[in-house]
């Protein structure tokens, strides 16, 4: 209820959105919160973990505004509040309550405040970003600029497939290339690629993204509703990946 006691867990961004829905955000166990709310925040250090682990194990309701385990940084892949998310849970047990993706509540959301009639999910993750699309109805774009790699995309289920596939951002501003079904196999762009017994084998020349587009349909069909398991690996290197 309005004016409850919030343990945030989390940056200012999470402590400001408490405020704006009439929450007083407190940073102990002990203020006898009514809830916990845990975010992200790159500066969340072992005791703010503590507190949330003291409540959750007396019973209070746990939240989560997403559950990514990794995020792409300049210098690697570093945890994300995934990671931190299990610290808590190893502690205390239980499993928090999920708002962000894959869940579909901030998709709906967004929706809601944009109006949007035709909504393009964006993101570098097939389990969260992904799968939220998926999950809402709508389309996808994957950018290869996170922890998502050629192969992992090539064996991805059907819940993980996105729509549409670029190197990074700069794919909204250009057409994306159609693929087409080609005698057994798919055609994007120059190249041919198919599954051919254990392994997915890809030919012709053009750009290294069209021939992915075409390796994903090959693998895709194949596998059906489950995961390619064909040989990818000197489909990739033919492509430079």
């Amino acid at each position: 209820p309005a004016g409850a006691r919030v343990l945030a867990v989390g940056g200012e961004g999470l402590v400001v959105a408490l405020r704006e829905r009439g929450l007083e955000p407190v940073f102990s166990a002990d203020d006898e919160p009514a809830a916990v709310v845990q975010g992200f925040d790159p500066t969340l250090d072992w005791e703010r973990l503590a507190e949330a682990a003291y409540a959750v194990q007396r019973g209070v309701p746990w939240f989560a505004s997403n559950t990514d385990l990794t995020i792409p940084k300049e210098r690697g892949i570093a945890p994300g509040n995934g990671a931190l998310v299990e610290v808590v849970r190893t502690a205390a047990g239980g499993t928090p309550q999920v708002a962000g993706k894959p869940l579909p509540p901030m998709h709906r959301e967004t929706v809601l405040r944009t109006g949007a009639r035709r909504p393009l999910v964006i993101g570098d993750r097939l389990d969260t970003d992904i799968e939220g699309a998926c999950n809402g109805g709508v389309d996808s774009l994957l950018v290869l600029t996170g922890v998502t790699s050629p192969a992992a995309l090539l064996a991805a289920p059907p819940q993980h497939r996105p729509a549409y596939v670029d190197a990074d951002l700069r794919g909204l501003l250009a057409p994306q290339p159609e693929v087409t079904a080609d005698d057994g196999g798919f055609r994007c762009g120059g190249w041919r690629a198919e599954a051919a017994g254990d392994a997915l084998v890809v030919d012709g020349e053009g750009a290294p993204l069209d021939g992915l587009r075409a390796l994903c349909a090959a693998a895709w069909t194949a596998a059906g509703t489950g995961s390619c398991r064909a040989d990818a690996g000197k489909a990739l290197a033919r492509l430079g990946m």
